[in-house]
């Protein structure tokens, strides 16, 4: 692979007692960040931080923790950070408490992101946003459960200051100057709860995915901040990852849909910002092969298929042919029956350079 003109520095994220290193973050990813996809992620390397799948208050509030499948832990997928969804104080405190005495997790995250509908609806995730009080008590409530570093991971929470809707979009001196009024408020708001850092994606819920992620809004919003920030959102290659860190201040990148389609890309960007090289990608038979031995080492036999579907959906995008490859395997009924097809097709697919921009959504 070509080289870079230069090497990035890579600096370390330290947040109280947990140390990013490298400061390359797996996102939490509904579905998908389970400890069999961790544990694949952590074998190709270079990931600093796992995350879990969004975990429910409520039943991490009421339920038995010890037969939880969404608190199994891998091997090597550490640090990990537990992520809570919620809009109860007193509920997600207690699952704070409840994730403490555990002892697996390194970090505890509030969802103030996730943009989906049914999330929404029962207030949780980005509905947040629109309720800065509330979300002031809940994470006011959490830090007294939760003893170790806390995290928010938000979306561009909109404006609720002076300017017009018009100013906004274009851009304009006064909606700059709202844009920063806002964010200036959402630090003090975290500042006051004493969060440690926060994830930022710079899109708005109604956003989804429509529309790119506005990453000069993640360096207004790293700008604004005394708070360490990790960015997120359109890292589809390791020179997306150099150029998010150069032209956002952020101080550590956080990667979701990519690393769903390549799970070694944060080797690779690791790599690419050590010395300029991205290695070649491993084979996509052993890929696969990997991924189903993690699948039965860390996953319940009750959801081996469907998650093998999942991964399937956005792996096969590495390729010309894979929304017909994934159509193929999926009429399987087994993940055996899954594996042996995989093979046939893949035999001779080789992945293509980056980027490995997402054409289906999940």
């Amino acid at each position: 692979m070509p080289a870079a003109a230069a090497a990035w520095p890579l600096t370390p994220l330290t947040i109280g007692s947990l140390r990013i290193d490298p400061p390359l973050v797996l996102a939490p990813i509904a579905g998908h960040s389970h400890a069999a996809f961790r544990e694949l992620v952590a074998c190709y390397g270079g990931c600093g931080l796992f995350y879990t799948e969004m975990l429910n208050s409520r039943f991490l509030a009421g339920q038995n923790l010890d037969k939880d499948r969404f608190l199994k832990v891998a091997c090597r997928d550490r640090p990990l950070a537990a992520q809570v969804a919620g809009n109860d104080p007193e509920i997600v405190a207690r699952a704070g408490a409840r994730l403490e005495s555990l002892g697996r997790f390194a970090a505890c995250d509030l969802n103030l992101g996730c943009p989906r509908g049914p999330i929404q609806r029962y207030g949780w995730g980005a509905a947040l946003l629109a309720d800065p009080e509330r979300t002031e008590a809940i994470l006011g409530e959490l830090r007294q459960t939760w003893s170790g570093p806390l995290l928010v991971k938000m979306r561009d929470p909109g404006f609720t200051n002076a300017g017009s809707g018009a100013d906004l979009a274009a851009g304009t001196a006064a909606g700059s100057a709202a844009r920063g009024a806002d964010y200036r408020a959402w630090h003090q708001l975290l500042e006051r709860t004493a969060v440690d850092a926060l994830v930022f994606h710079p899109r708005t819920a109604p956003d989804l995915f429509k529309r790119p992620a506005r990453w000069d809004r993640l360096a207004a919003f790293c700008a604004a901040a005394s708070l360490p920030v990790i960015g997120n959102g359109d890292i589809f290659s390791p020179q997306d990852a150099v150029r998010m860190f150069q032209q956002t201040g952020c101080r550590a990148v956080m990667v979701g849909r990519a690393a769903l389609i390549r799970p070694w890309i944060f080797r690779d960007i690791l790599s690419y910002l050590k010395n300029g090289v991205i290695p070649e990608p491993p084979a996509p038979i052993e890929v696969v092969d990997r991924f189903l031995d993690m699948l039965e080492r860390f996953s319940e036999a009750d959801r081996r298929l469907r998650r093998l579907r999942l991964f399937c959906f956005w792996f096969l995008q590495n390729f010309a042919y894979g929304l017909h490859y994934f159509k193929t395997v999926c009429r399987e009924p087994t993940p055996a029956a899954m594996h042996q097809l995989l093979h046939a097709l893949l035999a001779e697919e080789r992945v293509p350079p980056y980027p490995c921009r997402p054409f289906l959504q999940g």
